[in-house]
């Protein structure tokens, strides 16, 4: 029993390319030359001209100013010491210290606003927007990239391993950034637990030492922020325009090239 002989549409319509729309097709190659023309600007001007200025700002935080970052009070010694008894030889009570602590009161305590340490809040919103920025011009210059790559064929692949490790690259730089802004919300969290712990306990001196650990330990990260930003415009800017060539032009049909 022979078979129904089948329709032959469908493989000579897969010997076809797809085709766009005249009016289609236009507008995806606006979209291309548009992300080509800002690329090539972030990479040949942006990119340089925020190192310069991510730079200026690393060295306005320096690490002489933690002490002044502290918005928690502090126990303070009183002046008169502790007196027990009558007499010249009267004796402290056991585990008690020279001099009595006065514990001043946290501001807000009753019922009021408990406020952020200032300081921080201030800088962690002007970095905010420089995390996100380097996001969005990497996005960018990603999308140029992958755009450049061609399709798929044997050998002369080089010039498309580098555009593919460019690609990685960027898509590394967007993701460590995310993780910096997830980073202010635990530093939000564990400082709100540790002032309520204040709040509820305000003769423990550690839960007051504690908040200014942290609060230290958030500048120095932020700082270090600032840093990996300018780090990663400054290596950025290196390796694209080092193998710009390979970028725009990932296959050469002159072999010479290739030794």
């Amino acid at each position: 029993m022979s078979c129904p002989p089948q329709s032959s549409a469908p493989l000579e319509a897969m010997a076809f390319p797809l085709k766009l729309e005249p009016d289609m097709q236009r507008k995806v190659d606006l979209f291309r030359a548009r992300i080509a023309q800002e690329a090539e600007d972030l990479v040949s001007t942006f990119f340089p001209q925020k190192l310069s200025e991510l730079d200026s700002q690393v060295q306005e935080l320096r690490l002489q100013d933690l002490p002044r970052i502290h918005s928690v009070p502090t126990p303070e010694p009183l002046d008169t010491p502790v007196t027990v008894g009558d007499g010249p030889n009267r004796d402290l009570p056991p585990l008690q210290t020279q001099f009595s602590i006065k514990v001043p009161a946290l501001p807000g305590s009753e019922g009021q606003l408990l406020r952020s340490n200032q300081h921080l809040v201030e800088l962690i919103e002007r970095v905010k927007p420089e995390i996100e920025l380097l996001r969005e011009k990497c996005n960018t210059v990603r999308m140029w990239v992958q755009l450049l790559i061609p399709k798929v064929e044997d050998g002369n692949n080089f010039g498309v391993s580098i555009q593919e490790d460019t690609v990685d690259q960027l898509w590394t730089v967007e993701s460590t950034a995310t993780s910096y802004l997830r980073g202010f919300s635990t530093y939000y969290n564990t400082r709100a637990k540790l002032v309520s712990k204040i709040v509820k306990y305000p003769q423990v001196e550690d839960y007051r030492r504690t908040v200014a650990e942290v609060d230290e330990n958030e500048y120095l990260s932020v700082r270090q922020i600032l840093l990996h930003l300018r780090n990663e415009y400054a290596t950025l800017h290196d390796v694209i325009l080092k193998n710009f060539e390979k970028i725009k032009t990932p296959r050469s049909t002159n072999t010479d090239n290739l030794y």
